[in-house]
């Protein structure tokens, strides 16, 4: 009787046990920024002020170039004795693109954050 007590404490208390664990990807910046952009006036050394350097720059042709800033921020929490973890991740990313060195159109995504159970 008494070991069937000790397993039961034991497990009661193992069941409340969560591992936690969170990654992010990208590089972080001031999304509200994005408005300070102006099409047309906007140049690229202003924008590296503004915001930084880019994650990435893919070439679109000679005079184009699409500057990509992006945040990917996931937290994943599994429950001892619950086979189901608990993942929430959160995206945002602006894309600007660039014509001769000068912004022509960025534009701004931020879904929030995305619940996977």
């Amino acid at each position: 009787m008494k070991n069937i007590v000790i397993a039961s404490l034991i497990a009661l208390l193992l069941s409340g046990c969560v591992y936690r664990s969170t990654a992010h990807a990208g590089k972080d910046f001031d999304e509200t920024k994005a408005t300070q952009l102006v099409s047309g006036k906007t140049t690229d050394s202003q924008l590296v002020a503004l915001l930084g350097e880019p994650v990435k720059k893919e070439i679109v042709n000679d005079h184009e170039v699409k500057w990509i800033y992006e945040y990917v921020t996931s937290t994943a929490a599994v429950k001892m004795f619950n086979p189901n973890p608990k993942v929430d991740v959160s995206k945002k990313a602006l894309e600007v693109l660039l014509r001769d060195g000068i912004v022509v159109n960025h534009a701004l995504t931020n879904p929030g954050t995305t619940q996977y159970r």
